[in-house]
């Protein structure tokens, strides 16, 4: 059992090192470009278009060579860098470049790999961020957002890039080009933090200004709400109020005919809606209308009142 397994152990490996110089793989996010003799061609390329992953054959080296490259983006930092702006101000700047690898045989041509292409591309970039020349300081630092044109000198940077690499076959792919940091010098902060202030000074004047206004306009609308409001009571008040004096000048007419009926009728209303509910009160009687409760004022009639009333 040992010997049979120790065998195929042995067949194994002896099997790898025998395709090994004569396969390789390539991966789905691979481009491989194979050498023959240092020489390649356009079917030396392999998976170029993503779609051809998978195991290859060779010739073993030195007859023929496979070359490798990563098919995904990458990204190139560049470092902090002084750079003038169109008005004559000073920023220091840190920009960054995604790439690909879109032509791998011409890629292997010219620039043979990655590191000799990230070299080549970081000097292009320094080279490019010389289009923030054309923008002013305001236009890349702005307390307005609307005022930034960040997006517009990125975009600069790229198209200068890509005119350069236009007449190169050098098999890369610029995708984005990116203003990482702004960074202003020391001796200009100070004066950059004093407009910020006095911008900011000049907005928050505007706001009050505006607020102050919104709120007279505002005061203004209320009071005059309040004097039409108080026309409309006042006038209403006033129909009413003759209103109830040509009804009560009705009633006027009536109880003028007995004055003494009128009275006793008024006092005997009072009283039914002051004892209206279930209620003890202690009251002086010789106050109306609770004088009506005395027991002599109970049994006399309103005209008996006024014939018992002394004569002078």
């Amino acid at each position: 059992m040992k010997k049979s397994t120790f065998m195929i152990l042995g067949v194994l490996i002896l099997l790898v090192l025998v395709v090994y110089p004569v396969a390789y793989q390539v991966r789905f996010n691979e481009m491989a470009v194979v050498t023959t003799f240092g020489k390649t061609d356009e079917s030396s390329v392999k998976n170029a278009d993503g779609k051809s992953p998978g195991l290859y054959w060779r010739w073993p080296w030195p007859i023929q060579e496979v070359h490798k490259f990563d098919a995904r983006v990458r990204v190139i930092d560049d470092r902090l860098e002084q750079q003038d702006t169109r008005d004559k101000q000073v920023v220091i700047l840190q920009a960054f470049v995604t790439w690909r690898i879109a032509d791998p045989l011409a890629f292997y041509r010219s620039l043979r790999n990655e590191v000799m292409a990230e070299r080549f591309l970081r000097d292009r970039l320094r080279t490019a961020r010389a289009e923030i020349g054309n923008f002013d300081f305001d236009d890349l630092t702005n307390v307005d957002p609307a005022q930034l044109k960040l997006a517009h000198a990125e975009q600069a940077i790229l198209n200068r890039m890509k005119a350069e690499l236009a007449d190169q076959a050098t098999g890369v792919q610029l995708e984005t080009v990116g203003i990482k940091r702004i960074v202003l010098p020391e001796e200009i902060t100070k004066s950059v933090f004093k407009r910020m202030r006095t911008t900011r000074q000049r907005l928050a004047q505007k706001a009050r200004s505006e607020g102050e206004a919104l709120a007279k306009s505002i005061r203004a609308q209320a009071t005059s709400d309040e004097e039409r409001i108080l026309a409309f009571a006042d006038r209403k008040a006033r129909e009413i109020r003759a209103e109830g004096d040509q009804a009560a000048a009705e009633y006027y007419k009536s109880f003028a005919q007995n004055e003494d009926f009128a009275v006793f009728i008024r006092k005997m209303e009072a009283l039914e809606a002051t004892l209206s509910n279930n209620t003890t009160f202690l009251l002086d009687t010789h106050i109306a209308p609770f004088d009506l409760l005395e027991p002599d004022k109970q049994t006399q009639s309103p005209k008996d009142e006024k014939s018992t009333a002394p004569k002078n």
